[in-house]
């Protein structure tokens, strides 16, 4: 257990079905002083609504960020996220981020943090491990990407992580990517300027 502040932020996108028991889930932890952020992507389904009537409401530990606008995709979503999380007055040393559609395991999230508190400045969960890379579709281009940054993780498309605030504070501004992009653009900046 560490003491230090940590933001998790949830990007969304049409996720009304499933908010709520992520949301069950990660408050059941009891992660002492842990904020959420969801950033939903005004959802059609009502994703920002469900979640800021029942847990955004008159708290003070979730937030909601809407973007109503134009740019939408994950790579937007995740670049304003950061920059809230930079500028807001709590001043969190972590953040950490997962999916909002029940693919990640929350029950992970307090090991991200003590890694995190421990020393490691990014954190992967990785969906699985070992095994050759196929030379076939996603397993390719993950190899690619595995090249393409410089990072040690196998499994550079997983959005389930975790970063220490410095490394946000270094890398954000050079950020660029609207998609999923951004997976692999995070890892490559933060290995480029020699984070662990």
């Amino acid at each position: 257990m560490t003491d230090s502040r940590t933001l998790l932020i949830i990007p969304t996108k049409n996720e009304h079905q499933t908010i709520h028991r992520v949301m069950e889930e990660v408050v059941a932890l009891g992660i002492e002083d842990l904020h959420v952020l969801v950033v939903d992507d005004d959802s059609i389904d009502g994703t920002w609504r469900t979640y800021g009537t029942r847990w955004a409401a008159d708290s003070e530990h979730h937030h909601l960020l809407r973007r109503c606008g134009p740019q939408k995709g994950r790579g937007y979503a995740l670049r304003e996220a950061y920059q809230w999380a930079l500028d807001h007055e709590s001043g969190y040393d972590f953040v950490l981020e997962m999916a909002g559609n029940t693919t990640d395991d929350p029950s992970v999230l307090q090991s991200m943090q003590e890694a995190l508190s421990s020393g490691s400045d990014v954190v992967i969960a990785e969906r699985e491990q070992g095994g050759e890379p196929s030379t076939e579709g996603p397993r390719r281009t993950q190899t690619l990407a595995r090249m393409a940054t410089g990072a040690p993780v196998h499994d550079i498309e997983s959005g389930f992580r975790g970063y220490r605030r410095e490394v946000l504070e270094a890398i954000l501004p050079r950020l660029k990517a609207t998609s999923h992009g951004i997976k692999a653009e995070v890892l490559a900046a933060a290995t480029r300027r020699g984070f662990t």
